[in-house]
């Protein structure tokens, strides 16, 4: 393991950890916050200002904007609160977030795959896979109630110092934190509490706080794998996952102060109803499947309530399409060349087909799919 060094101004503002900064800002893209600027106009920005921000910084005189409050809609028909930065604070939150995890990364646990470098949903799944297919196949669904917005900036600040001794760090990435919201163009009070979801920190600062579960966890050899707020816990017994909920509802309460909602978290046998993810876990799959991965009893697959809704979408496309293209042939009926129509028909299809193409994601669901509108057998033995 890498030796830790210490997380000081100096190093965040460091010319390499700037620039790389700034070129996940641009790649990034993103809107703007409140005041206007874009991403594309940030080089020019420091151009102009060379040392405006890292001085203001260093100096301790750099004060967050208020960030920009917008909602998106979630598939339970709720809204999820995003909270979108400035660009320049989106840039000196990104290099703070790159020395953080450079650090963080040796100490958070290998169960952990959400916002980390070499990581992602699938390296998760197959964690999760790798645990049911060795017997640990009850499934403890461990949801957060509102994780972003609840994170405790005390409990916070406090892991943070554990290992940050730099008071200066410490007090910027606090300033960050007590950001007002600003929403339909009226400013808030500072913040007191949680860390608004599309904050560049937030990722990181999560992970540092939910490790603290993690490595209590990996203390007492439990099977989990978490991705972000996302938690499944692998037990090998009904009794065990009910004992370790019951500590674990516990510990996430009276020591992180967050709260666990009861009424999403679940026990379950590993199965198609059981959700990580957006994937299930099941025993019926082809014949074909079993014979490539004999050793394997379960296996992922896309659950249902995610399938449903692809599909739905695109009947909803449909439908919306028909009615457009029905309301403006009649207002331009007789006006219509017979070669535009063809034409515009022929686009339609391929769109169409795109999507759902799209849709089926992998070559096996594309060969059934296909074969079905062929009225083939789908087997390719």
């Amino acid at each position: 393991m890498n030796e830790s060094k210490p997380i000081t101004l100096e190093r965040i503002l460091d010319r390499d950890v700037l620039l790389e900064a700034y070129k996940r800002v641009r790649a990034n893209k993103g809107s703007s916050g409140i005041d206007g600027m874009k991403t594309e106009e940030l080089l020019d920005y420091i151009r102009n200002h060379p040392k405006e921000i890292s001085e203001s910084v260093r100096n301790g005189k750099y004060r967050p904007n208020p960030i920009m409050r917008v909602y998106i809609p979630k598939d339970n028909g709720e809204k999820r609160p995003l909270g979108i930065p400035t660009v320049k604070d989106r840039f000196v939150q990104q290099a703070i977030a790159l020395v953080l995890s450079e650090e963080y990364e040796k100490v958070f646990s290998d169960n952990s795959f959400g916002f980390r470098p070499g990581r992602g949903c699938h390296d998760a799944i197959n964690r999760a896979l790798k645990y049911v297919n060795e017997g640990f196949e009850w499934v403890i669904d461990l949801d957060l109630s509102k994780f972003f917005d609840t994170v405790n900036h005390s409990k916070l600040l406090q892991l943070l110092s554990d290992k940050i001794e730099n008071g200066r760090v410490i007090s910027l990435i606090h300033r960050f934190l007590r950001a007002s919201i600003c929403e339909n163009g009226k400013i808030g009070k500072k913040n007191t509490i949680g860390t608004p979801q599309g904050g560049v920190i937030s990722p990181v600062l999560a992970n540092i706080l939910l490790n603290e579960l993690d490595q209590l966890l990996d203390s007492r050899g439990i099977r989990f794998v978490r991705y972000a707020d996302d938690m499944v816990i692998l037990c090998g017994s009904k009794k065990a996952a009910e004992r370790i909920l019951t500590n674990v509802t516990k510990f996430v309460e009276e020591k992180l102060f967050l709260k666990v909602n009861t009424e999403k978290t679940k026990i379950l046998q590993a199965c198609e109803e059981s959700q990580f993810l957006g994937f299930a876990f099941t025993k019926k799959v082809k014949a074909r499947k079993k014979k490539e991965c004999p050793t394997q009893r379960f296996f992922a697959v896309v659950h249902k309530k995610k399938d449903r809704r692809a599909k739905g979408g695109v009947e909803i496309v449909k439908r919306k399409l028909l009615l457009k293209i029905r309301g403006w042939s009649n207002y331009f009926k007789g006006a219509i060349p017979e070669m535009w129509k063809r034409d515009t028909d022929t686009w339609i299809r391929r769109r169409i087909r795109q999507l759902l193409w799209k849709q089926w994601k992998k070559p096996g669901k594309r060969l059934e799919e296909f074969n079905k509108r062929l009225n083939k057998p789908t087997s390719v033995s």
